[in-house]
């Protein structure tokens, strides 16, 4: 929808930072009265200055209100873990008794579940997350070793799927397995795949753009043992587990008190690092809001145009701007921060 050229100028300053679906609805709101009659050029550019801010300061505290949610989930989940650990580490307790290793897959799977929510505003992986596409993640089975250290040469050469991408790996004979985690690293980094490792487990990560290439079966081929050479193997990786579900199934198989500690540990570093993350967002976001409401505050005029349409739309009185506002379906955020 097109404003007309003497509102352009203005408008176009004070849509910007909003949503289309913002934008379209503050522009129909302005452009008549309740009797359809074609509001003022010039009552129409302060409107939209006044409906813009207003849109744009309830999308930043619906953020606040998210951000401060997710903080509070970060808190609850770490202090779950540490609860857990504690239980664990009890006087004593050197070695983890099978109803430990129960206790500790039941609270896991139950934490697990309160997070597995998208309201929860974190990933899998214990990380904030965003309105960009998580990256996709999978493992590559035990049955195919790339890390172990080996007498002979290898070679291995991977087709992803049928994306046409291909990666060739080269393992030195003698070469531990830290520097073959190196190699296949960079060999899969020229791809846009990163590559970690757990417990000679091979975790690979892309963005959702290259999701295709971790997402349909590899064929692998080789001169060495860790793929015998002669007919490409065909593989199918599996979705790798989340953080919580790594560390359910590590309960299943620890016997060792303090090395399980440690594993919690690190699940509880990753809460702290999304903690940090999330509280720096609040910042910029509280400081964004701040900065809407001065500017506010700096025009007078615009103010009290500001104070005249709230006390318009709280009243219920049929106006140019609540009646037309109904009609264009203003979105929630807008409607809620302008009726106060």
């Amino acid at each position: 929808m097109q404003l007309s050229g003497a509102v352009d100028k203005v408008s176009n300053s004070a849509l910007t930072p909003l949503n289309a679906a913002d934008r379209a609805a503050v522009i129909k709101a302005v452009r008549s009265d309740d009797t359809g009659r074609t509001v003022p050029v010039s009552r129409q550019s302060r409107q939209i200055q006044v409906l813009s801010k207003w849109a744009l300061a309830a999308d930043v505290s619906k953020q606040l209100s998210q951000t401060d949610q997710t903080e509070r989930n970060i808190r609850q989940a770490y202090q779950a873990l540490e609860n857990l650990r504690r239980q664990l580490n009890a006087p004593g307790n050197s070695k983890l008794s099978a109803q430990q290793q129960q206790q500790a897959q039941q609270q896991l799977a139950q934490l697990e579940q309160k997070l597995v929510h998208s309201s929860s505003g974190l990933n899998a992986d214990l990380t904030p997350a965003s309105a960009q596409p998580a990256p996709v993640k999978a493992s590559l089975g035990n049955n195919i070793d790339l890390l172990s250290e080996r007498r002979q040469n290898e070679q291995v050469s991977i087709l992803l799927g049928r994306s046409g991408s291909a990666v060739s790996i080269s393992l030195p004979a003698g070469q531990s397995a830290e520097q073959n985690l190196h190699t296949v690293q960079q060999a899969f980094a020229q791809q846009q795949i990163s590559v970690s490792s757990n417990n000679q487990q091979l975790y690979f990560s892309a963005e959702a753009r290259d999701a295709r290439k971790l997402q349909e079966p590899w064929l692998i081929s080789g001169q060495g043992v860790r793929v015998a050479a002669g007919n490409p193997v065909s593989v199918k990786l599996q979705a790798a587990d989340s953080t919580l579900a790594q560390l359910g199934k590590a309960a299943a198989t620890a016997d060792n008190v303090q090395a399980y500690s440690q594993q919690i540990q690190l699940a509880q570093q990753q809460l702290k690092d999304a903690l940090g993350k999330v509280q720096a967002q609040r910042a910029a976001l509280q400081a964004q809001l701040v900065a809407i409401s001065q500017s506010q505050n700096d025009n007078t005029e615009l103010n009290a145009l500001s104070q005249q349409l709230r006390i318009e739309m709280q009243s219920g009185s049929k106006s140019s701007v609540s009646v037309v506002m109904s009609q264009a379906n203003i979105t929630r955020s807008l409607v809620e921060f302008g009726l106060g």
